[in-house]
């Protein structure tokens, strides 16, 4: 069962590959040149998101959130979540229906397809060892949120495989700083689980979300700023081992 439902799975992901190829990445490079891709970022967005719940319920796989009541309507975010597995992103756009901007890694450019959904959905590529890239990436995401749009984020910086959390990176802190932008912990579980070696998805797997109260950097004191990484850290990390439990 577990195999028929891998394979249906599959071929709806491949008609959504061939969607975006076909019609939405064409479109996209028009609206560049007019200098108005950011609207099929936007429509982009809510078909990824539309996808994704389809595929996961063919592939029968749920996704159980708690704290959703935390998640703001309408102002913009930095989603700041652990980074367990590859599949952690899908679950942000699954959680959140606004659309935002996903910091991603520069290899990602290299893997076919996944990088023409990245491009069309308006991804930051980042090279982490690259000074120049880094800084690029930054004041490109720090120019975003002082448009008012959303970025979601991993400070681990890799993924951890659902071993012990990584030292967050101080860098989305430093974005928050500047921008007064608001930032939105997320506890994210299982993630690491959903495929049976490596292929076959693990039908009847529950992926956990835990969505924590917002953050305001406007009302923190200069020590709860200075440490900010570490207690969002710590925040995360003690939901997970409530998770577990």
């Amino acid at each position: 069962m577990k195999i028929l439902r891998s394979v249906i799975t599959y071929f709806s992901v491949l008609f959504f590959f061939l969607i975006f190829i076909f019609f939405l990445f064409p479109f996209y490079l028009v609206c560049k040149i007019f200098l108005i891709e950011r609207y099929v970022v936007k429509f982009s967005f809510i078909i990824i998101r539309a996808c994704i719940k389809i595929g996961l319920w063919l592939a029968g796989i749920k996704i159980i959130v708690t704290g959703f009541e935390n998640i703001p309507k309408k102002s913009n975010v930095i989603i700041m979540g652990n980074h367990i597995a590859a599949m952690d992103p899908l679950i942000f756009i699954y959680t959140f229906v606004n659309p935002f901007v996903i910091l991603a890694k520069h290899s990602l450019l290299r893997v076919p397809f996944v990088n023409l959904v990245l491009i069309v959905m308006g991804a930051i590529f980042v090279n982490r060892k690259s000074i120049r890239s880094a800084a690029a990436a930054e004041a490109k995401a720090i120019k975003f949120m002082r448009e008012g749009r959303s970025i979601g984020i991993f400070p681990e910086g890799t993924r951890n495989r659902g071993g012990d959390t990584k030292v967050f990176k101080k860098g989305a802190i430093k974005m928050a700083l500047k921008t007064g932008t608001s930032i939105l912990p997320v506890t994210l579980y299982n993630t690491n689980n959903f495929f049976i070696k490596n292929i076959i998805f693990n039908s009847g797997l529950s992926v956990y979300i835990h969505v924590h109260p917002l953050i305001d950097i406007l009302k923190l004191s200069e020590y709860e700023k200075e440490n900010l990484s570490s207690i969002i850290r710590d925040q995360i990390v003690k939901k997970l081992e409530t998770i577990k439990v």
